[in-house]
C-alpha cells in the first residue's frame, strides 16, 4: 500500500523524502560512530531531545540553520553545496 501511494507522489516530493531519509541516516551513523547520544546532540545545538527524536523518526523539514547547527555539533558536514563555478563552498 505504501509503495502504491508513493507512486502517486510528485518526483519533487519523492526527492525531498529521499534527501530527508539520507540526512536522518547520516545523523544516526555519525552519532553511533562517535558514541554520542541524541541528548548530547540536543544540548550541543541548544534544543531539547524531543526535537532530535522528531528529526530522526520521520521526514523532517530541515532548515539551512538547523543543518548548519547539526553539522557543527556533529563535527562533520551533512551536506555539500557547490557554487556556480563548481567549486565546493560547504562540505
Amino acid at each position: 500500500m505504501f509503495h502504491k501511494q508513493l507512486e502517486q507522489v510528485s518526483p519533487a516530493v519523492r526527492l525531498e523524502m529521499e534527501w530527508s531519509r539520507a540526512l536522518i541516516d547520516s545523523i544516526a551513523e555519525i552519532l553511533k560512530r562517535k558514541g554520542m547520544t541524541q541528548r548530547e546532540l540536543a544540548e550541543k545545538i541548544g534544543c531539547n531531545e524531543t526535537q532530535i527524536t522528531r528529526w530522526t523518526r520521520g521526514f523532517p523539514n530541515f532548515t539551512i540553520s538547523s543543518l548548519a547547527k547539526l553539522s557543527e555539533a556533529l563535527g562533520e558536514p551533512l551536506i555539500r553545496i557547490n557554487d556556480p563555478q563548481g567549486t565546493a563552498t560547504t562540505e
